[in-house]
Formats: structure tokens, C-alpha cells, sequence
């Protein structure tokens, strides 16, 4: 489920103006008025800006969004500018500065700080490297990998949880292990939004997952998707099912298991 939108406006009444929703059709967004401002924004004709801090007053919806742990999605910042009196139109309140938010802080004003970056890191940022590894390069349940993740995925409810540890009412049977590193996905129980966590140990029973986070929006019963991990090695591989063809997805393991682990060109003495 996609996060806000959250939209705040430093002026005195709120604003209303048409954004494109995630399909591109136009949506009447109210801007609420908020104790809020930005750092400086470089005018050049482009959104291509240097990265930016946005200052706020406690009691906003930003506040549970960032609090001890950061949102399980991206969360974009779109700043628009125009004078009070206009016609609040796409030409009169333009978008001055687009990216996203990268952390929260609080300042010694008793203030939220969040930390943005702007759109144009994304653009320019390089590719990885495919390097020359026993290991697997591909992200797990991606394009390159294409294991499945539905296959990869079982259903089960909370029993109990006590900080970052969750009883299951069902055990993962004699595969615990194999969710070591995998995800657990939940629907929030306070705002229905999707939370992901990293599964960092299963207990030896697989009744007890340890995550990496905290349980946000978790309480007993909530239905749980536990996603298996994978150790991007030819073992994890073949555990994992073929999205395309069906079948181990160990076709598609994209290491170099058969590199020699002796360099033939290094000093050796051959007669011992």
C-alpha cells in the first residue's frame, strides 16, 4: 500500500492543488498549513539540485513514519512553489525541487529534520558490476534470478511477539533454516500499509523468527508472509523453484562456481 500522500504548505490556509497519482491522472491534493520549511534551493531551470533539509514541528504524520525505525517503502518529496492570491494551477505552483527522503533526525529546536536527496542521484547512479565470483550476483526473486517468489513464500499467523521476536502459531517445519535471511511482510495494523523486516535467525523448532527492526504495527494474529532467504550459493539455489520454467532455478544461478582456488601463477615450489 503507498505511503501519505503527505502534503504540508508554510503558509497560513490550506492549498489545494492537482497532482498526477501513480497512474498519472490528475488528483486534488490539499496542502495543510504546517510549521515547515526548507534549506536553500538552487534556481537553475532543473530539478537537478544539490540535496536539501526539510525542518519541521512535531505532531505531523511524519513523526510515526520515521519513529525508531524507517518506512519499509521509498518516500518521495515533491516541493512546489507559487504566491498566495494565485490560481493555484501546474503553472503558477510549480515544482521547484523532486527527490526523496533518505532520514529522519531531531534537532536541539526540539525539531523534526529530514534528510533529501534529490531525483538526479537515482538517474546517475552506476550500475553494479558483474564480477568474476563463486557466488550468485543476482538479487533474489529479480529479473536475472527469476526464482519464484509465490513458491518461496508460506502463510502464517502471529501467536506472540515480545520486542523483535515473533512467535508463529504454525512451525516452519524441518526448512527453518532456509528462511535465514528471507523477508517477513505484514499489513500494519494501524494503517493497513505494508511493512517489510529482514529475517535474521530462526529458532531450531521454527516456531520463533528473529527480524532486523522493529515489530511495527504487529499483534497476535496477524496473518504473516515469511519469504525464504537464500545464501546465493549453488546449495541455496537449487532450493528455489524456476518462476519461468518451473523446476530447481539452479539454470539460472548466475556465480562461477568452478573458479580454481590455487593462482597458477603464483610462487610454488612443484617438488613439494
Amino acid at each position: 500500500m503507498p505511503l501519505g500522500p503527505f502534503a504540508y504548505n508554510n503558509g497560513e490556509a490550506p492549498i489545494t492543488r492537482p497532482v498526477l497519482d501513480a497512474n498519472g491522472n490528475p488528483v486534488n491534493i490539499q496542502f495543510d498549513p504546517w510549521p515547515i520549511k526548507n534549506s536553500n534551493i538552487s534556481h537553475d531551470g532543473t530539478l537537478d539540485k544539490s540535496d536539501i533539509t526539510i525542518t519541521m514541528a512535531f505532531g505531523s504524520e511524519m513523526d510515526d513514519l520515521f519513529l525508531a525505525y524507517p518506512p519499509s517503502q521509498v518516500v518521495n518529496l515533491t516541493i512546489f512553489e507559487g504566491h498566495i492570491g494565485d490560481d493555484v494551477t501546474e503553472e503558477n505552483f510549480p515544482a521547484i525541487w523532486m527527490g526523496r527522503i533518505t532520514s529522519s533526525a531531531d534537532n536541539d529546536s526540539n525539531e523534526q529534520e529530514l534528510s533529501c536527496v534529490p531525483v538526479s542521484t537515482s538517474i546517475k547512479r552506476p550500475g553494479l558490476r558483474r564480477n568474476y565470483q563463486v557466488g550468485c550476483p543476482h538479487v533474489l526473486f529479480g529479473d536475472q534470478c527469476r526464482a519464484s517468489k509465490a513458491a518461496a513464500t508460506v502463510a502464517r499467523q502471529v501467536a506472540s511477539v515480545t520486542r523483535n521476536k515473533i512467535t508463529l502459531d504454525t512451525t516452519l517445519g524441518d526448512t527453518a533454516s532456509r528462511y535465514v535471511g528471507g523477508l517477513l511482510q505484514w499489513a500494519n495494523s494501524d494503517n493497513g500499509r505494508k511493512e517489510l523486516r529482514t529475517i535474521s535467525s530462526v529458532r531450531a523448532d521454527g516456531l520463533e523468527i528473529t527480524i532486523r527492526g522493529i515489530a511495527r504495527g504487529l499483534a497476535a494474529g496477524t496473518p504473516l508472509s515469511v519469504i525464504r532467504g537464500c545464501n546465493h550459493l549453488m546449495t541455496g539455489c537449487n532450493q528455489h523453484t524456476d518462476s519461468v520454467a518451473g523446476g530447481p532455478n539452479i539454470k539460472n544461478y548466475g556465480g562461477q562456481p568452478w573458479i580454481p582456488l590455487e593462482n597458477p601463477l603464483s610462487q610454488k615450489n612443484q617438488f613439494y
